[in-house]
């Protein structure tokens, strides 16, 4: 469980990066300033990698509740 735990959480981790800099893209491009299209072009990836990261993470805390 160690190892997925581990998993889990660095894809929760990085879907939260994904997140923020999807939102920074957006906030500069309302301002028109010239940035990076890569988490614009990935955005539903990015997306999908915080859900698997957010359901593994409470599997994995849900299971450590019914062992202890």
């Amino acid at each position: 469980m160690y190892v997925l735990e581990k998993i889990f959480n660095l894809l929760f981790f990085f879907g939260i990066l994904l997140l923020f800099g999807r939102i920074l893209t957006l906030i500069l491009r309302l301002l028109d300033i010239p940035f990076t299209t890569f988490f614009k072009d990935y955005s539903k990836i990015s997306l999908i990698i915080l859900i698997f990261g957010i359901i593994g993470t409470e599997f994995v805390k849900s299971r450590k509740r019914n062992n202890a």
